[in-house]
């Protein structure tokens, strides 16, 4: 059954990544600043030179993937395009659903001609704020998935924005202003490892829990998120592949709440998409990088390549609702 689309399920998005240039750590991206604050998922990657295996690991909406699908599509024509870094968002406008979502890509683009292809094929443009964009309606191959008539735009060449019009003129203000990275976004990334090469933010206080929920509610990943205030997932790609989890929670839930979680940690990395009983003991060994405070814990699992293929294609088979895209699909 198709999930909808305005609760908008998060979408597990596995893939290998093409080609760009390499970057510093999640703070050291330029697109950071057009984040606009107060977004429930913020999630990103970006191509490192020189590691032996690339990807990324996303959590994100079904919206967040056909933007990024559709983008590369649309710039296609662009040959000598290069994608540099790529930042996800959606948003819950007035504590509604995620209805709100927006791609950011830093690079190189030829917008003449990508513009240019656009309008040739039925593209409409207009100004705002002094810059060219594209109204982009919902493609033929995805009406029903995507509902959205969404906005594009370029910005020398290097800037790609495209998303819902909302969100559009938030990060077009903060790119007139020359804003700086929102400081509670900035903070919480800053406790990522800075080698991380994809990672994700999902915040969920009390009022907007509701807003965010996984296509299968009873699995691992699903029990991870849940009353958590702040999920962060990253992962390092490299001839090992390291992904590392921190969870926020108010210091009341206990402990106990916290071990579960690192639980629900393990079971969905090691042990396929549904959760199982494991001992706290067995959980922790499993770990590095470990640590528990009185509202936060944290960890890391190590995958080869073999064991990150195999992870994949359980979360494939069983995915009920999670979208999984891999290399060539």
């Amino acid at each position: 059954m198709r999930p909808s689309i305005r609760k908008c399920c998060l979408s597990f998005v596995l893939t290998a990544f093409f080609a760009g240039s390499g970057l510093g750590s999640p703070l050291s991206s330029r697109l950071l600043p057009l984040v606009p604050p107060g977004a429930e998922i913020v999630a990103g990657f970006e191509n490192r030179t020189g590691s032996g295996v690339r990807g990324r690991l996303l959590l994100a909406t079904r919206n967040n993937r056909l933007d990024l699908e559709d983008f590369q599509s649309l710039t296609g024509v662009d040959s000598k395009r290069v994608i540099d870094e790529v930042i996800e968002v959606a948003a819950a406008p007035s504590g509604g659903g995620l209805s709100e979502h927006i791609l950011l890509v830093g690079g190189q683009f030829d917008r003449e001609r990508i513009f240019s292809s656009i309008e040739l094929n039925g593209g409409k443009h207009f100004q705002y704020q002094g810059q060219q964009v594209l109204l982009i309606r919902p493609l033929t191959r995805e009406r029903g998935d995507m509902l959205d008539a969404r906005w594009m735009l370029i910005l020398d060449n290097r800037t790609g924005i495209f998303g819902t019009s909302g969100l559009v003129k938030q990060v077009m203000r903060r790119y007139a202003q020359h804003a700086v990275t929102d400081p509670v976004l900035g903070e919480r990334l800053s406790l990522l490892r800075r080698d991380v090469t994809s990672w994700n933010l999902l915040v969920s206080p009390a009022k907007s829990q509701k807003n965010i929920r996984f296509g299968q509610p009873h699995s691992a990943w699903a029990q991870l998120q849940q009353d958590t205030d702040v999920l962060m997932v990253a992962a390092r790609f490299g001839p090992k592949i390291r992904v590392d989890f921190s969870i926020h929670a108010n210091a009341e839930r206990g402990p106990e709440f916290f071990t579960r979680k690192v639980g629900f940690f393990t079971n969905a990395l090691l042990s396929g998409p549904k959760p199982e009983a494991s001992s706290p003991k067995e959980s922790h060994r499993r770990l590095e990088n470990f640590s528990l405070e009185p509202n936060r814990v944290q960890g890391s699992v190590y995958l080869s390549s073999k064991q990150y293929a195999a992870w994949c294609e359980q979360i494939y088979i069983a995915r009920a609702g999670i979208t999984v895209a891999t290399n060539g699909d």
